[in-house]
């Protein structure tokens, strides 16, 4: 199968940059990070939990925005994109494979990091209020939430570089913590930035018993917008890179 054989060829690309390890490493780090302050943190269950996954939805784009350069760079450094760009009559599906691989990583490293984080909470720290299916629809709904900010940052380092990739990373985690402010409360289900946060949040409000009813609508809508973006922003991406020739500062 033609996607198959470019995923494997878009795995060999990383195997001499630190992409395999960022995707180890930051999980790891910030886990532990957490769990080393919760073993005696005063904070209650609900909010130690609240902000841990708050953490990681404000910390995800900076993520993001480094992986996605990381991905851009080794194209440009590998031959000027050439790669991507001379295969044209499945110039898509080269797109389609680093897209896809990104993706692929992202959800790794996401479980990886609720793994460890919910091994070491129950098992080392035994709060056992929520079990391990809570913590995997968690990174399912992180997970979701933030493709159509990897779509976003593939073709902005494509587009403008790295820095410029890194340097939004910067901004939007800023939005997602302001997002998750008093400011959010209405508009959040129509941002990009606005759907992880508060996806989370709402997650932890019903799974420990509280009524969530009146936040319903808002749910709905940021569900709807969140599908529909993604679909959306997919097919312009699509069609902006079967157009994109590559930087002009790269010829």
């Amino acid at each position: 199968m033609v996607m198959l054989r470019l995923l494997r060829a878009e795995c060999l690309k990383t195997k001499r940059t630190p992409f395999l390890l960022t995707h180890l490493l930051v999980p790891l780090i910030i886990s532990g990070i957490f769990l080393a302050y919760y073993t005696y943190s005063p904070w209650d269950f609900q909010g130690k939990v609240t902000a841990y996954f708050q953490g990681l939805a404000c910390g995800l784009p900076i993520i993001i925005g480094l992986v996605c350069a990381m991905a851009s760079e080794q194209e440009a450094n590998a031959g000027h994109f050439q790669v991507m760009l001379a295969t044209t009559n499945r110039k898509i599906m080269t797109y389609m494979a680093k897209l896809l691989l990104l993706l692929l990583f992202s959800l790794g490293a996401i479980f990886l990091s609720i793994a460890i984080f919910s091994i070491g909470f129950i098992e080392l720290l035994h709060e056992v209020h929520f079990d391990y299916s809570f913590y995997s629809m968690a990174a399912c709904i992180l997970f979701g939430s933030h493709v159509i900010i990897y779509i976003l940052h593939l073709f902005v380092s494509l587009q403008f570089g790295k820095g410029a990739s890194i340097g939004l990373g910067i901004v939007e985690a800023l939005l997602v913590a302001l997002l998750l402010t008093g400011l959010g409360d209405s508009i959040w289900p129509f941002l990009p930035y606005g759907w992880s946060g508060h996806f989370i949040s709402l997650w932890i409000i019903k799974s420990v018993g509280m009524d969530i009813t009146l936040l319903e609508a808002s749910l709905r809508h940021g569900i709807i917008a969140c599908i529909g973006g993604i679909i959306v922003t997919f097919i312009l991406s699509c069609l902006w890179f079967w157009k994109w020739e590559g930087r002009a500062s790269e010829h």
